[in-house]
Parts: C-alpha cells; sequence; structure tokens
C-alpha cells in the first residue's frame, strides 16, 4: 500500500541531518549487506522518531493489512536506515530481495531531479509465484510504501540524479522467537515448488542459483 506520509520540508531536514553526520568522523555502520551508501539512524539519534513511526504508524497498519499474518499485532521492534542510490554511482539501483522483516516501511526523501528508479515487486518468499511480477512504484518525495517483508522487490536503476529513502524494517520477537525455536518453518514460511517460468524482472543475480540459466533460458534466439 502506497500512501503520502512526509511533507517535502520534513524530508529536506531529514536529509539535512544524515548529511550532516556523514560530513563527520564519527563511526558509522552502514545499512545491511546489500547496500553500501546510507547509515543506520537508530545510530544517529533519531530512533525515538523511528520508535513513533512504528508505534502509532506501522504496527497499527500492518494489523489491519496483514490480520492473516502470524505477527498482525507483535511488531515491537525494528530496524531503521538510510539508504543512498546515484546514476552512474556504485548502487543506481538494488537486486531483487526480500527484507529481514515482517513489514517495511520505504519513505522517499529524495533530492531534486531524480528520475527512474522505481520500486518494484515481485511475489512472495516461499509462494509458487515468488518470482513473478507484479506492480511498479514509483517514487515521490514523502511518499510511502509499506509491505510485507517478505514480499520480493528490487529498485529499478535510476536515470538521472541522486535518491534517498528512509526504510524501516518492522519486526516481531514473538514470531522471530518462534522460528528460531522450530515452531514454524525457518524464516516463518515453508516454499511453495515454483509453477511457472520466473520473469526475468524477478530474477535476482545474488539470491538466485539459476540466475544465469533462467537468462539463457529466456534469451531471444540468437543471443546469450
Amino acid at each position: 500500500v502506497a500512501f503520502d506520509l512526509f511533507e517535502p520540508r520534513f524530508c529536506e531536514l531529514l536529509l539535512a541531518e544524515v548529511d550532516a553526520y556523514e560530513a563527520t568522523p564519527l563511526p558509522r555502520r552502514r545499512p545491511n549487506t546489500m547496500n553500501r551508501g546510507g547509515l543506520i539512524v537508530n545510530e544517529i539519534g533519531l530512533e525515538p522518531l523511528m520508535d513513533l513511526l512504528l508505534r502509532r504508524l506501522i504496527a497499527p497498519l500492518a494489523a489491519h493489512l496483514y490480520s492473516a499474518e502470524p505477527f498482525a499485532a507483535s511488531l515491537d521492534h525494528h530496524h531503521s536506515f538510510v539508504v543512498a542510490y546515484r546514476h552512474r554511482g556504485d548502487e543506481c539501483g538494488l537486486d531483487m530481495h526480500h527484507d529481514a522483516s515482517e513489514a517495511t516501511l520505504n519513505v522517499c526523501l529524495g533530492r531534486e531531479g531524480f528520475t527512474g528508479g522505481g520500486l518494484r515487486f515481485c511475489g512472495r518468499f516461499g509462494g509458487e509465484a515468488h518470482r513473478r511480477n507484479v506492480a511498479v512504484a514509483d517514487h515521490a518525495v514523502g511518499r510511502a510504501t509499506l509491505h510485507l517483508g517478505r514480499q520480493r522487490h528490487g529498485a529499478d536503476d535510476l536515470t538521472s540524479g541522486e535518491r534517498l529513502n528512509l526504510i524501516v524494517w518492522a519486526r516481531s520477537s514473538a514470531f522471530r522467537a518462534a522460528a528460531a525455536y522450530g515452531y514454524i518453518a525457518p524464516d516463518g514460511y515453508p516454499k511453495e515448488p515454483e509453477q511457472a517460468r520466473p520473469d526475468l524482472e524477478c530474477l535476482s543475480l545474488a539470491n538466485d542459483d539459476d540466475y544465469h540459466e533462467q537468462r539463457a533460458r529466456q534469451a531471444p534466439s540468437g543471443e546469450g
């Protein structure tokens, strides 16, 4: 689900906080194993704001939208960070993946002049159609998208400019403990066999062992 969340001025203030911290020699950790650009906002004084987002927005909205999910009423902590994409940079997009979260809030903070880089969604991890194309959400400054963490997704390449996004990985301690102790399947969900040929847009170089095989199989005659 997508909706307008932050005013442009508020996005500017958040970007100013990130830029000010990046300009210092203070230590910082990068967000995750996939994103080298950006930083963890919980560690630069913004954790109380992220707590508020989880408590007042993400948790109640997820409970309503995903009421059938076992974690629906138990989101209680988060990993929150900013990621950066730059046209012609090392990171102008992001490979297909699913998140280490139960639900994810993705908010475009922007920079002036960015184009492209849509948020592409495929199926859900564990489902038979997890590599089938579903939709592409366009980014606009202040606009948020809330989705299940196991929804496969990626960032299409930017065609110009630079864009920063605030990401909140919302998690449930109870759900994760149940998986850790074997009460539910590892990762929370059993894997259903794939029933149809995957869409090329939904393949992941980093996460799919058959990436090159699928690309070759679907290449037009005379290519590959």
